[in-house]
Parts: C-alpha cells; structure tokens; sequence
C-alpha cells in the first residue's frame, strides 16, 4: 500500500529527471520513502534516486514495488501548476495508480515491475571532485551545444574546465579554485563524455543550486545533487567516451 500527497515542484523534478534516461520506472517504496533505480537502453548511463518521506507533505507507504509509466506522469504534472499539491495512491489490488490534482483525479495502469530493469549500482569513486554552480555548468553546456557532441571535463588542483571542439569551433569553460565552493584533485585528471546524456542530467536539475562531480583519467562520471529542500537526493553516473588513436 502507498499513499502520499506531495508537491508539484517535487515531483515534476522527480519525474525529470528520471526521464532523461527511461519512459518507464520501478518505485521501491518503502516506509522510509521511495527509490528509484534506472539505466538507459544503451546502458551509457544510470541514475539511483531517493527520496525521503520527510520530502512529502503526507507518506504511508508499506514495502512494495510500483512500475510506472513515466508520461502518464507528466501528463497530470501539465494539469497542475506551480503550488499546487498531488495525491497519490496505489494499494495493489486492482493494479491502478490513482493520482488526483485539484478536481481532476486519473487512474492510470502500472507496469509489471517484474519487466523493468532492476540496475546493479556500481561502487564508482572517481579521484577527483568540485562543486560548482548548477547554472555555471549550465551555460557552458549551452554554448557546447553547437559546437560538438561530447565535451571533456578537467579537474587540476588549481582549477575546473570544460571543453568542446568541432571543425572550425571550439569552447572552454574554466572556473579557478577560489570560485569554486570545493576543488579536490591531487594531480590534473581528465575525461570526455556524451553531451546529449550530460546536458539531460544537468537540464533536469532544476532546484539544486550546486552540483557536485567527480572525474578520473577515462573514468566514469559521478553527479550527484540534491531536491526537495535537501530531502531528496540523487546521482548519475555516465560512462566516458573513449578516444580512438
């Protein structure tokens, strides 16, 4: 059984950015809140999601598994607006998540949980780390979109950047260590990434005000941030793109 009333902001968060990388998701309910788990067809990326009960403006939720169809969802977010507070419900039996917006209420059909991929989380700890503005990172992406499709990040001890190239094109994004709100790197480490999976995850960010990210030298890329006041949390990780010689 699952019953919650929850923000708008929250959930429309929520369910952004879990679809940059799944139409479909498994919620792991539990009486402490709920978690989400998901990789991409490609298995490039995967996302771990949790959200505390303390995110909610109401939770009870027993232990149990609810497969959802991440655009229905989107679907009633867009009846809602900005205030606004969701109900949601689901006690298993007749297989229908109930989810009600002011006066609109929509019992849509849940997916067999037993059917979405249940992802095995990696142990991933890239030496290097900073956090740095959301919307610093944000327009560097901007101004990477036209220029390449894939950007390569760097962490030095005195310094963050972020660097595309094209043909005729190049951009650079540097943030010294005093602007930095932390810069932890050893030695110069370096990695290139996908931008369509790296712009998606920071795009769908939309109350963090920082990020925090790891690099290592062609390692995997760990991001992680926080939602819902600090009461959610989630983290991506995005496999490097390694250069051919």
């Amino acid at each position: 059984m699952f019953k919650a009333r929850v923000k708008m902001e929250v959930l429309r968060e929520l369910v952004d950015v879990v679809s940059t990388l799944v139409t479909e998701t498994k919620l792991q309910v539990s009486v402490d809140g709920i978690e989400v788990k998901a990789v991409d067809p490609s298995h490039v990326a995967m996302l771990v999601l949790n959200l505390k009960k303390t995110g909610f403006e109401e939770f009870t939720g027993d232990s149990t598994e609810i497969g959802i169809d991440v655009e229905k969802i989107k679907d009633v977010l867009r009846l809602s607006k900005p205030g606004d507070l969701l109900n949601l419900a689901y006690d298993g039996g007749k297989g229908k998540l109930e989810v009600s917006v002011g006066k609109i209420v929509r019992h849509m059909g849940v997916v067999d949980p037993a059917g979405i991929t249940d992802p095995k989380v990696p142990n991933v700890n890239p030496p290097g780390k900073v956090v740095l503005k959301t919307d610093e990172l944000r327009q560097g992406i901007r101004g990477s979109e036209s220029i390449s499709d894939h950007v390569t990040l760097t962490l030095d001890p005195e310094f963050f950047s972020m660097h595309s190239e094209g043909e005729n094109d190049r951009l650079d994004l540097k943030i010294p260590k005093s602007e930095l709100t932390l810069l932890e790197a050893k030695e110069t480490v370096k990695s290139m990434y996908p931008l369509d999976f790296f712009s998606s995850m920071v795009k769908s960010i939309s109350s963090a005000e920082e990020v925090t990210i790891f690099v290592g030298n062609e390692y995997p890329l760990k991001l992680e941030f926080s939602f819902a006041g600090g009461r959610g949390d989630a983290r991506f990780l995005l496999a490097p793109r390694v250069e051919e010689d």
